[in-house]
């Protein structure tokens, strides 16, 4: 395997010696030519860290490989004299400050970077990320949730001095779920994809790193006669039992089932609308549009629509028996039986 090195001063026709060039070029068996450009040390592993690129063979490799070796010293140098020295916390919190998204949307992405993302990379200046360091970390998380390096310690119950008991138990690695990696990685993505759009940096260390590999949907339903056994156990509650059919035959999602109201229920048409989802943060709800962000029409059969008038007509019953009656924009599901449909804000 031939090399020719661009790190040796060299010398022109007058004797003064020309400006030093890096990186290197190797000819491979193949007749191929791999450059090489010295990247700097990694910021998690220690290693150092190298660009390379594979120029196929031709009468004009040589020519190709120098014009790669030139582009990848400009990537090196653009990624150590960025136009910010700002670091990976400082672009998440502007990230999180400018994401529109719904809030408990919003509440599960500060949760993933906080525990995730801060503690490995937040430190980090921006212009250390590259893709070693973002497989790294992406190692990291599948190895062990807690991030620990390996070595055993005890998981103490409390926090200060105390006396260990059983709740003291040693330390075993268990793996970060590949639902939660894709997540972290969605919000490297989004982060750096904005920091390259405002200059922070000119390159997406991002695209230089292996994506984490694609869940695996395993979807366990009920059998039949588990799902009747099911509908049995709940229908002395006849609320509660219609709420699981529901959610077995429409397929609705918990928080549009708890959104749903009477005048989006048409029993004549055998049609039940969703425009929208019950949210909750602590003992706070509030009304929001769809995961979808859509509105859908349910074709209902007939077995369901027996149910529903049943049930409508036990909720009228209950509201005359205390001297109301059934709202039409009230909740199919609530024990208030005028609790107002319209949308909440977010305060209340």
């Amino acid at each position: 395997m031939e090399r020719a090195c661009y790190g040796r001063p060299m010398t022109g026709s007058s004797g003064k010696p020309k400006k030093r060039q890096r990186g290197e070029i190797e000819t491979l068996p193949s007749g191929s030519l791999r450059v090489r450009v010295y990247a700097g040390v990694d910021a998690l592993s220690g290693k150092r860290n190298y660009l390379v690129e594979t120029v196929p063979a031709g009468p004009k490799a040589a020519a190709e490989a120098d014009k790669v070796r030139r582009r990848l010293v400009h990537q090196v140098d653009e990624r150590r004299n960025p136009r910010t020295k700002a670091t990976v916390n400082q672009l998440m919190d502007r990230y999180l400050e400018l994401l529109d998204v719904e809030e408990t949307t919003l509440d599960r992405y500060e949760q993933t970077i906080r525990v995730h993302i801060r503690p490995l990379l937040g430190h980090l200046p921006l212009a250390k990320l590259d893709g070693e360091t973002l497989d790294n970390h992406q190692a990291i998380l599948r190895r062990c949730r807690a991030h620990c390096d390996g070595r055993p310690f005890v998981e103490h119950a409390v926090d200060g001095p105390h006396e260990c008991s059983e709740k003291c138990r040693p330390h075993v690695c268990r793996p970060l779920a590949t639902s939660t990696i894709r997540k972290v990685h969605f919000c490297l993505s989004g982060a750096l994809a904005r920091a390259v759009r405002w200059r922070w940096i000119t390159v997406n260390p991002l695209d230089q790193a292996e994506p984490p590999r694609g869940g695996r949907s395993d979807p366990n339903p009920p059998t039949a006669d588990q799902a009747a056994a099911i509908l049995n156990a709940a229908f002395p509650d006849v609320m509660w039992g219609c709420l699981l059919w529901l959610a077995m035959t429409t397929g609705a999602r918990r928080g549009e089932l708890c959104a749903m109201r009477w005048d989006l229920l048409d029993l004549d048409r055998a049609v039940l609308t969703i425009r929208s989802s019950i949210a909750q943060q602590g003992t706070r709800t509030w009304e929001k549009d769809t995961k979808t962000h859509q509105q859908r029409r349910i074709a209902l059969d007939n077995n369901t629509v027996s149910l529903l008038r049943t049930y409508r007509q036990e909720c009228e019953e209950n509201a005359a028996a205390v001297g109301g009656a059934l709202e039409p924009g009230s909740r199919l599901f609530s024990a208030d039986i005028n609790h107002p449909g319209g949308r909440q804000s977010r305060g209340e």
